[in-house]
């Protein structure tokens, strides 16, 4: 599977008129760790690299002699290599001046450059920079083409699959570590590139921890086991959770009853024009009646690479067509365990889809 290029020349198109809107002359984006899955929304390409897109000239990626070959290969916009580390920045900066003038506006995520690259930057580039961070960038990177959702729901399966496998090989002894690599292989031999994050297994107590890891603890019976991945191809990433129970336990059952609930309530509320706000209280007024307590995260984010909306009790966003994010409360009571439960759904027209497709209760 592999992320069609019209998809990312659709997106380039639309940043190129969202810098008419906003009078840039450029736009400077850096692929660094925060930025990456979105990144690739446009192109897929190496950590580190950077694009540069001018108004009225030709785009650029910049890459490090390690990834030169292979970008320039895969790559559908013009590749530069950067043969000295030490050069990059003046490199770059170099070729962003060729379109700009000292009246000239460059458009940046001012909090992807690192203090020195900062500082460089402002003092180098010609005319003024401009923080897009919270302006242009949401407006492009916001969510999916309508066009587009086949491919998560692709990578979506994905997910399901290693959620699946950990069911299937629960027993008494096995280790979290084999938990962990169980799903891994899986979805790896299913097609999955990477993952967007290190698997999380947590059992008995440990999946009390709302970010837990991997360790070579054996599962015992009437315990939890939470699991967290969140396989990824060609930079659109899934991110599910499960909660499950080996033998039966009456409280264990009542919590995760409760948490399905949670996350059904919330998922039958989402439309557009919905407040995230709205859609994370109602997820915690649900588990107040179960009994339970509040959970120390927010009820959801984005996910492959876009940047909004993120559903909290303080969020300003409101769902519209096309974003994609998690919906997943949690029930924490430590020294006992824990419960999870994590969808993935993508806004819709007329109401939503929910891409995640395993069963959350057994």
């Amino acid at each position: 599977m592999s992320e069609p290029v019209d998809f990312c020349k659709r997106r380039m198109n639309h940043l190129k008129d969202k810098m008419d809107e906003e009078d840039l002359d450029l736009v400077y984006l850096v692929n660094d760790s925060r930025g990456g899955l979105r990144f690739k929304r446009i192109i897929d390409t190496p950590s580190g690299s950077a694009l540069i897109v001018p108004r009225d000239g030709v785009p650029k990626l910049f890459v490090f002699s390690v990834d030169y070959i292979s970008s320039k290969e895969e790559s559908w916009i013009q590749v530069e290599e950067i043969k000295e580390r030490k050069k990059a920045k003046e490199q770059i900066v170099g070729y962003a001046n060729i379109h700009l003038s000292d009246s000239s506006r460059t458009g940046a995520s001012l909090s992807s450059f690192n203090n020195e690259s900062y500082t460089y930057n402002q003092k180098n580039i010609k005319g003024q920079i401009i923080d897009i961070s919270n302006s242009l960038i949401p407006e492009v990177f916001y969510g999916l083409y309508p066009e587009e959702i086949k491919y998560q729901r692709d990578v979506s399966k994905l997910a399901d699959i290693g959620c699946s496998v950990v069911r299937e090989s629960l027993q008494e002894g096995i280790t979290e570590y084999e938990l962990a690599a169980a799903a891994e292989y899986e979805m790896r031999r299913h097609g999955a590139e990477v993952t967007s994050f290190d698997t999380i297994i947590s059992t008995g107590y440990r999946s009390a921890y709302s970010h837990g890891w991997p360790t070579e603890r054996r599962l015992k019976k009437n315990e939890f086991v939470l699991v967290d991945l969140g396989p990824q191809v060609k930079g659109y990433a899934s991110d599910e959770t499960r909660t499950f129970l080996l033998g039966s336990d009456s409280k264990k059952e009542r919590m995760l009853n409760a948490m399905d609930k949670a996350v059904e309530e919330v998922v039958s509320n989402i439309k557009p024009g919905v407040s995230c706000k709205e859609l994370d209280s109602i997820s915690r007024k649900v588990l107040k009646e179960h009994g339970f307590p509040d959970y120390p995260h927010s009820l959801g984010h984005p996910i492959s690479g876009f940047i909004v909306p993120n559903l909290s009790s303080t969020s300003e966003h409101v769902l519209k067509p096309g974003m994609l994010f998690t919906v997943e409360p949690g029930i924490y009571l430590p020294g006992y365990g824990g419960v999870r439960m994590e969808e993935n759904i993508v806004v819709t027209e007329k109401g939503f889809e929910q891409l995640t497709k395993s069963p959350r209760i057994f």
